[in-house]
């Protein structure tokens, strides 16, 4: 009778097994490399991101054009109100002459932005050096205050987004906003969030920008008491990483707390865990969600957002 000898078994054949077995690892690992440089192009933005602009002029095109995608991008995700709210960077002139604030011109609904049309703002007077036509008085107000005190206390950081999302903006509304550790979605904003309780009107008197600056205390996010949410980060590609994860975190916990149930939150020690979990691959994820952006927004609005 005729018996089936099954190739599992290292007891037959043990040279034609091991080759086997290193023909099958190798062909996998070759297809599984060449998949991922095919399905995941973001695999290569570490090594692209090395490649920095050798002068002010193309570091301030690059920065144009991150930031008019930001403001498409985040317009595409429903988080862009009317022609209202700010998103700035912080760019070497064109001169070549210090730093500039980039800021979206007052008027533009923020799928019109593209990166020629981005005003370049007098980080200590506010007056305009770059573009034509005028910011938004609050912005200028909030985000001219923000950008020197940021000069003087994190220079590393380049970018703050203003923004009035939904669900973010609804736990800004409650007379406790915090932002409980129930998600890990949550838990990126572990330890980094600075509430303001002092809303006082519409940022236009010079008051409102160097009260939230002093009372941030080195965190990267803001929950403005009925008012919005406010997000530093170290690239135009973090911030809008982070104001999306925010916005997303906050959705969450408004849709818990409407069950009217208990929420189960996450100890300290676990929620600091995930939360540098997630840090060791932001390196990754935050340059993939934003080059994805990108690719999306060259296809979505009228226009190039790069133009």
């Amino acid at each position: 009778m005729f018996n089936c000898i099954s190739l599992n078994s290292r007891s037959f054949f043990p040279f034609v097994w091991d080759n086997l077995r290193m023909i099958s690892t190798s062909t996998v690992g070759l297809c599984k490399q060449q998949q991922q440089q095919k399905y995941r192009p973001w695999l290569n933005i570490e090594q692209a991101n090395k490649v920095k602009p050798s002068t002010s002029i193309e570091k301030n095109r690059q920065d144009r054009e991150d930031l008019a995608a930001a403001y498409r991008g985040l317009a595409y995700y429903g988080l862009s109100e009317g022609v209202c709210n700010h998103l700035t960077s912080r760019t070497p002139a064109k001169n070549g002459e210090g730093e500039v604030m980039l800021i979206v011109k007052y008027g533009l609904h923020w799928t019109e932005v593209t990166a020629s049309s981005l005003l370049g703002i007098n980080i200590e007077n506010g007056s305009v050096l770059e573009g034509d036509g005028e910011p938004e008085t609050s912005a200028a107000e909030i985000h001219k205050a923000l950008h020197s005190h940021i000069l003087k206390t994190d220079p590393s950081i380049q970018s703050v987004f203003h923004t009035h999302p939904p669900h973010a903006t609804s736990l800004a509304c409650l007379e406790d906003p915090t932002l409980h550790m129930i998600h890990q979605n949550s838990t990126r904003f572990f330890e980094d969030v600075a509430y303001d309780c002092g809303y006082d009107g519409l940022a236009t008197t010079g008051v409102e920008g160097p009260r939230i600056a002093q009372q941030l205390h080195g965190k990267s996010v803001m929950f403005m008491g009925n008012h919005g949410v406010l997000v530093l980060g170290k690239s135009t590609a973090e911030a809008f990483d982070k104001t999306y994860y925010l916005e997303k975190a906050a959705e969450l916990q408004v849709l818990a707390m409407s069950t009217g149930q208990k929420m189960s939150k996450l100890p300290d020690n676990l929620a600091k865990f995930v939360n540098q979990q997630i840090k060791n691959d932001s390196r990754f994820l935050v340059p993939a969600h934003f080059e994805s952006i990108k690719r999306i927004m060259k296809h979505t609005y009228q226009g190039d957002f790069t133009s």
